[in-house]
């Protein structure tokens, strides 16, 4: 074996990918920090009924098994730095792949890696990879299908193939159950092919790749547990929602309803006036609601999380809504309002930030039980010094603040508007991706950041896209032409980079207007470059 093929490979990445390279390798600092500083790794209640599935497989009724089915995988090598090891892997790769597609699409490479940036270093980023939990898997997926629908085979707007919506269909079921408010995301893809009038063929494949696999877990699903659905908690954490602003004396319950009414919970919610952000901030939450120790669903004729009484969650949930849209639409509004505007400095463990003291402060027998029977460990999250020390340092001046999300959101929404001729163009997907991503979670449940951050690649991806031009066809020849003058000159010379320069000017002529030419070429570069609850009851 010889090393020339490989070290042709890291001249080429060094010489073309200077900056997102040195910027991946500096964001593995901070991740290596955090598996040394808080070990065995970060928890959240919910973290323990992963635990729980991922060493025992088994449908759970609370959400779905995508992430407990990535744990029991692991799970014969009983390590939990292993899971978070390779959730850095998994978040460092997500950012790579924003930089692929932009420089794809003619960003330059300062542009694209600045759209990375916010995934590769922001701590609270590698705080969720540290975390047992399943979104970093879940951002990975989204960004993925993204990236399948927006590549290009060539020069001009986007119109994928039938084959890449099946890709991204089957991407996004995967993140479905990841993640059980992550199902609503295929609409926004199908929103935006209608648009694009991709066409019946390309919608088709995107559903039939995303609905099949899932119409067979929810199929394995109702064998289980006598309801056809992803799982039984969904009417649940639409209740806890309607929490926030139902008024019965407006919703006018049926009787056996009457008990799932805000005055009727163990901690009913203090009056307050109109559009108060200390109320905002200081009133029970919707999981404070729905984990109380008091709470309805503990203590009816069908006790616990089931299928009845998720429909009769679910029914109360609706009525509230139909009754009162207008506090329901507030509610909402006001929570994705939270997204950017209460995320930078609260410094608690729920915003995603290191602490010393852990989110679970005492471990019970159970969740105690969990975490031996899978890690093999029976201690909580705890931190280590220095290495906890220079982490919190690191976390003060580096995170992406709210507003400059929501700056970016704009920058995207900005981008699919000027092209709204063409359907929005490229930013379209990423954006409405995002968009929905932000909204659903708090329309279903709450605002949680945790839920958020997921959509922060796409949401990066719609502002960069919307700085790209599609290259023109006349434009492309030069750049084809001259990889084919280097091919040809290094075929000529016999040397024993000859394979190498075919191989590389094959794939620049592929996407000839985001290509890098041959360094063979005589061409000059194209600038076409481009709340705690218990460990059996997690949220969605």
């Amino acid at each position: 074996m010889t090393w020339s093929r490989p070290r042709q490979l890291a001249v080429a990445l060094w010489r073309d990918h200077r900056l997102i390279t040195v910027a991946a390798a500096l964001s593995l600092l901070p991740r290596l920090l955090s598996m040394l500083a808080f070990r065995p790794a970060l928890f959240t209640p919910d973290s323990f009924a992963y635990l729980a599935e991922g060493a025992h497989p088994n449908l759970s009724q609370w959400h779905p098994s995508g992430y407990p089915l990535f744990l029991w995988l692991l799970s014969p090598l009983h390590s939990l730095l292993l899971v978070t090891a390779l959730q850095h892997l998994v978040g460092v790769a997500t950012a790579v792949g924003v930089y692929a597609l932009l420089r794809h699409w003619g960003l330059p490479v300062w542009g694209a890696t600045l759209a990375a940036c916010p995934t590769l270093i922001d701590s609270r980023q590698v705080a969720l990879e540290s975390s047992i939990l399943p979104d970093t898997g879940y951002a990975l997926l989204l960004t993925a299908a993204v990236a399948v629908v927006l590549i290009r085979r060539t020069p001009g707007p986007v119109r994928p193939v039938p084959a890449q919506c099946a890709v991204a269909g089957a991407l996004l079921f995967g993140a479905a159950i990841l993640r059980g408010n992550g199902a609503p995301e295929m609409l926004a893809l199908l929103a935006v092919l209608a648009v694009w009038r991709a066409g019946l063929r390309a919608m088709a494949a995107a559903v039939i790749a995303f609905t099949l696999p899932l119409l067979a877990y929810m199929g394995l699903f109702a064998a289980k547990y006598g309801n056809f659905a992803l799982t039984n908690s969904d009417g649940m954490f639409l209740w806890s929602r309607t929490m926030s602003f139902a008024d019965c004396s407006v919703i006018r319950p049926p009787a056996n309803l009457r008990i799932l009414c805000p005055d009727r919970q163990p901690d009913p919610p203090r009056p307050a006036g109109p559009w108060s952000v200390p109320a905002m901030l200081g009133s029970p939450t919707p999981a404070a609601y729905l984990w109380a120790p008091g709470a309805w669903w503990r203590k009816d004729a069908h006790r616990g999380f089931n299928a009845a009484n998720n429909a009769l969650a679910l029914h109360f949930a609706l009525d509230a809504i139909r009754a009162q849209p207008g506090g329901y639409a507030r509610t909402v509004a006001s929570g994705v309002m939270l997204t950017f505007l209460a995320t930078d400095r609260t410094l608690n463990v729920r915003q995603l930030h290191f602490t010393p003291a852990p989110d679970v402060a005492r471990l019970d027998r159970s969740q105690r039980r969990h975490l031996e029977a899978y890690g093999h460990v029976g201690s909580d999250t705890h931190p280590v010094e220095p290495y906890a020390y220079f982490l919190y340092l690191y976390q003060e001046p580096v995170y992406f603040p709210g507003i400059v999300f929501g700056l970016v959101l704009a920058a995207g929404l900005a981008g699919a508007v000027r092209q709204w001729r063409r359907g929005g163009g490229p930013p379209a997907v990423p954006w409405a991706v995002a968009a929905l991503g932000i909204v659903v979670p708090v329309a279903v449940h709450e605002y949680h950041y945790r839920y958020a951050i997921t959509v922060i690649p796409a949401a990066c991806l719609a502002a960069g896209l919307a700085f790209a031009r599609a290259a023109p066809r006349a434009a492309a020849q030069p750049a084809a032409a001259g990889t084919t003058a280097g091919i040809t000159a290094a075929e000529a010379t016999g040397g024993p980079g000859a394979g190498a320069a075919t191989a590389h000017g094959t794939a620049a002529m592929a996407t000839a207007p985001a290509a890098v030419p041959s360094p063979r070429s005589a061409q000059p570069e194209s600038g076409e470059r481009t709340g705690s609850v218990p460990a059996q009851e997690p949220e969605p």
